[in-house]
Formats: structure tokens, C-alpha cells, sequence
């Protein structure tokens, strides 16, 4: 298990959306990686461009005479999990009329609430999407596992947020029609493979 270091460089938060906000920039130092003799340093910040967070430089400095740092080192250095791991320990959510708070808590507390109305739930779920393409994780993935519904369910939560104009600049058009038809696909009765019109199981 490696030991991830984060220091912020650049203080100033982004308003990402929904309450999300993101500093500018960090630096990541990295220890104990597997076939890794050293120690890993990003520089992170945020694109405005790609609307999400970027490896802008890495570095792998060895840990000591006699080592050196090889191609093979190089190909080990987990970039993308690096990433992830630091931006959401710099993560903010601000609630309705509330102060911001680390997005572990934020996220403790999505787990822990079970009185939530459907609109309510379809509002978290935005947020949880938003946070999850803003640090490059699966967002769908993301929704499923906080709010403890399947990947199906949260499906039809983004295109229903999407459809009341609350996703639109997370989910294009043509990746909402492709949620929906995947949804649909999934809710018709599947008929018994080599039959013409044999009974059909319900999924």
C-alpha cells in the first residue's frame, strides 16, 4: 500500500457545479508503490478545458545510491490512480444554505441518510456524477455504490436529471440516448434463446 502525500499549490477553488469546487493545482508525492524504488511526484491541476483533473507533470526520483530509475519503473507509475486518489482529498461539496465539507464526509453522509425523497436522491446523484467525471473516476459506478442502488437505477436517475435540464453539460445527447436504449434493452423480457416466441424470462 503506498503513501500518498498531497500539498496544495494553488489555493484558489474552481466552481465546478452542484456544489463541487476544486483547487487549482497540487502536488502529489508517492512512496512504497510496488516495483517502484523511489518516490512518484505529480503535479496536479485541474483543466479547464477537459473539465477535469490532470496529471501536468510526473517524476520519479530514485530512493537511494545504488538504485536507479529504469523504463520498466516508469511503465509501473499508476498516473491515473495517483490522480484520483489526491483530487478527491481536495474535493469540497457546499449543501443548500451550507458550508463547504471534505468530500469524505460529504460522502459518509450521502451512505449513512435513508430519508430522502426520489428528487432528493436524483439530486445527489448529479452531484456524486459531477464528482466522479471531475476526478476521472466511473461516474455511474460512483452513484451506484454511495446511494447503494444498482447501476441500472442510477442510470435512470442521470437520464431523468438530464431530462429536467439538471445533467445537460455531463450528458451529451447522444450518451443519454444511449443510457436510455441501454435501459429500455435491459427492462423488456428477454425470450429463451433458440425459440421463436417461446416464454420470455423477466429481468
Amino acid at each position: 500500500m503506498s503513501d500518498v502525500a498531497v500539498e496544495v499549490t494553488d489555493s484558489e477553488r474552481i466552481d465546478v457545479g452542484d456544489g463541487v469546487s476544486i483547487p487549482k493545482a497540487w502536488d502529489v508525492t508517492a512512496t512504497g508503490e510496488a516495483h517502484v524504488a523511489g518516490s512518484i511526484r505529480l503535479h496536479v491541476v485541474f483543466d479547464e478545458q477537459l473539465r477535469r483533473t490532470v496529471a501536468a507533470s510526473v517524476r520519479v526520483d530514485r530512493a537511494e545510491e545504488g538504485a536507479e530509475v529504469t523504463a520498466a519503473a516508469l511503465r509501473d507509475v499508476r498516473v491515473q490512480y495517483l490522480v484520483a486518489v489526491s483530487s478527491m482529498r481536495v474535493v469540497e461539496v457546499t449543501r443548500r444554505r451550507g458550508k463547504a465539507e471534505p468530500l469524505s464526509q460529504y460522502l459518509a453522509e450521502v451512505r449513512t441518510r435513508t430519508d430522502r425523497t426520489y428528487e432528493e436522491t436524483v439530486r445527489e446523484a448529479v452531484t456524486l456524477y459531477r464528482i466522479a467525471a471531475t476526478v476521472n473516476l466511473a461516474p455511474l459506478k460512483l452513484v451506484s455504490e454511495q446511494l447503494g442502488v444498482s447501476v441500472s437505477t442510477a442510470t435512470r436517475m442521470m437520464a431523468r436529471a438530464r431530462e429536467a435540464g439538471r445533467a445537460v453539460d455531463l450528458i451529451t445527447r447522444e450518451t443519454h440516448n444511449r443510457m436510455r436504449a441501454a435501459d429500455e434493452g435491459q427492462a423488456r423480457p428477454h425470450q429463451v434463446p433458440g425459440t421463436q416466441s417461446g416464454p420470455s424470462i423477466e429481468r
